[in-house]
């Protein structure tokens, strides 16, 4: 099976499944993919309406991008200070 089509089940598993543990466990295998799942983790981000499912979404795409630090960080000269990052857990109900 292909790569891409193994992510694509996965997707299909982490936003229709019945079940929290099976997307997360779905989630967690797409990030094992690398930066080829970034896309397929927004998806399901858009898609789902459990915040749990969001975060586990946006923890894994930054486990690839900290996996991946130079392509994903401007460089030292130009580096922008944006301030204090907000967080799920920042955002309100």
């Amino acid at each position: 099976m292909s790569e891409k089509k193994e992510i694509w089940e996965l997707e299909q598993t982490a936003k229709w499944s019945h079940s929290l543990r099976e997307k997360k466990i779905a989630i967690k295998e797409m990030s094992f993919h690398g930066e080829l799942a970034i896309p397929y983790l927004d998806e399901v981000m858009n898609v789902t309406t459990y915040d749990e499912i969001k975060a586990a979404c946006m923890e894994a795409i930054k486990a690839i991008k900290e996996k991946n630090p130079t392509r994903n960080q401007p460089e030292q000269d130009t580096a922008i200070e944006y301030g204090p990052s907000t967080r799920l857990a920042d955002l309100p109900p």
